[in-house]
């Protein structure tokens, strides 16, 4: 674009206190946000970085079977905060750099071949790191100690370090997620649990971030990790004019509608399938332990070991979920009535549904409706 982000932005809006506190589990009101009359919520009034100041350093990690766009985007997201920043009379917040592990082109996920990658010198310190997202053999993305000690060095040495998607798991091989909720893409849900137990995952959530570490759920959702730390490096004010001129919805926090818990049903457990199948044959009814572990011939306490094991939930919170994206469904497809949905999925008392459905989305299943509904 020639024009000057004068001309494509009204940059006269007015702010208001509440930045939430750090370190955080994002789950609620966003940091920053740009709401519907165009005030910024959160944040302050800065919209460039002064002039003179010491720019941050971005390395953006370039891995063999990475997702290209989660390299490039990054790279965009902070280029156009350069500009804006620019644009308004200050300096370039950030210096970016396409680092590798090995010398030469890196081979993307696509084929595309990823030039002009350095290899930084092993006591390198970046302020950023940003892990792309992979597809393919995770066994061998992560079986690279070389990486993930490069990842534990920069941890050590202060770099904030933000993985994108299935990039989450090099930083639980690091060692760095023990204790801590963190996210990743849905599909992979399952087997990041069995992987690493130790780690409380919160696939439903686009973003957590912990100060040091932060975590994605999308792959796409390199772009809202890019501005949330426009945000905090800089200004809650610039990420918004970024937000705005990359046509980014800001302030996203939970994954919808697509981004749900897979159901697993291949994991060989008969006992456990079927107790699984008399759950969803009863969703709209009141249900108890003891009614799945008798479908399933168990005794209570050996169903819940095993459900745990096969599908990553208790029984209950299996249904609760099945509630839930039942109700979602019904929403998206249908003109019937919030409460009429609330009974239809199972819960007599509809506040307690929209408690609960809100606390899964992110959403209440009147925004949700508005949202998502297929017109």
């Amino acid at each position: 674009m020639s024009m000057s982000s004068s001309a494509v932005f009204s940059t006269d809006v007015l702010l208001h206190s509440g930045h939430d506190a750090s370190p955080r589990r994002i789950r609620g009101p966003a940091p920053w946000r740009e709401c519907p009359d165009g005030q910024i919520r959160g944040g302050n009034r800065q919209t460039r970085m002064p002039a003179g100041s010491s720019s941050i350093r971005v390395a953006v990690l370039a891995l063999e079977a990475c997702v290209a766009s989660s390299v490039a985007g990054p790279l965009d997201v902070f280029a156009m905060a350069n500009r804006l920043s620019r644009d308004q009379g200050g300096g370039e917040p950030f210096t970016t750099e396409l680092v590798a592990p090995l010398a030469g082109p890196v081979r993307s996920f696509h084929g595309l071949m990823l030039g002009a990658a350095r290899v930084p010198a092993p006591t390198e310190r970046f302020d950023v790191v940003i892990i792309p997202a992979l597809v393919g053999d995770l066994e061998q993305c992560v079986a690279k100690r070389s990486t993930t000690d490069w990842l534990a060095g920069q941890h050590t040495r202060g770099a904030k370090l933000a993985a994108v998607c299935a990039g989450a798991f090099l930083l639980a091989e690091a060692g760095l997620l023990e204790g801590r909720e963190a996210t990743t893409h849905w599909g992979l849900a399952r087997d990041f649990a069995t992987r690493y137990p130790r780690v409380a995952l919160k696939p439903e959530l686009l973003l957590v971030d912990h100060g040091d570490v932060l975590t994605t759920g999308g792959i796409t959702a390199c772009m809202d990790l890019c501005l949330h730390l426009v945000a905090k490096q800089v200004s809650a004010e610039l990420a918004a004019l970024c937000a705005r001129m990359l046509l980014v919805e800001p302030g996203r926090r939970f994954l919808a509608p697509d981004a749900v818990h897979a159901t697993p049903r291949d994991h060989g457990d008969t006992a456990v399938l079927r107790a699984q199948e008399w759950l969803e044959a009863h969703l709209s009814e009141p249900v108890t332990l003891a009614g799945a572990a008798g479908a399933a011939s168990l005794g209570e306490r050996t169903l819940l070991r095993r459900f745990r094991k096969a599908t990553g939930d208790t029984p209950l919170d299996y249904v609760q979920r099945l509630r839930i994206e039942a109700a979602r469904r019904l929403l998206e497809t249908t003109p019937r009535t919030v409460e009429d949905i609330s009974q239809s999925v199972g819960y007599a008392d509809t506040t307690s549904f929209r408690r609960r459905f809100k606390a899964r989305t992110g959403l209440s299943p009147g925004s949700y409706r508005k949202r998502f509904a297929l017109r």
